[in-house]
């Protein structure tokens, strides 16, 4: 099975991300193995508590065990710190590309 990681840069893909990725992966019907995920940009709205898509994300990371990245930066500038679900992992493209180095394939969007 391939493997993949995702990359997410836009807060407007609520529906992609919903249900072309997330919900696929939690019913188990994906495609392939799913390394890490990394959020930057206005990406880093999807990881709010309450958002639309944050519950699903915190069930990957709680029963799925994929790692979920923020960039720091991103997070920094639009002082979210505080309001971000938990344990995704603050970093660096570097602390996900690490992660993901024997991964086939990385998407982004």
């Amino acid at each position: 099975m391939k493997s993949v990681a995702y990359i997410v840069t836009r807060e407007n893909i609520s529906e992609i991300l919903e249900e072309d990725i997330l919900s696929p992966i939690l019913k188990g019907e994906h495609g392939a193995q799913i390394t890490a995920f990394y959020f930057a940009g206005d990406g880093v709205y999807h990881l709010i508590k309450g958002s639309r898509n944050a519950k699903n994300i915190k069930v990957m990371i709680e029963k799925e065990q994929i790692a979920i990245y923020v960039c720091q930066t991103s997070l920094k500038d639009r002082k979210l710190q505080n309001v971000i679900i938990e344990n995704v992992k603050p970093g660096t493209l570097k602390d996900f590309y690490d992660a993901t180095s024997d991964t086939d394939h990385i998407i982004s969007f």
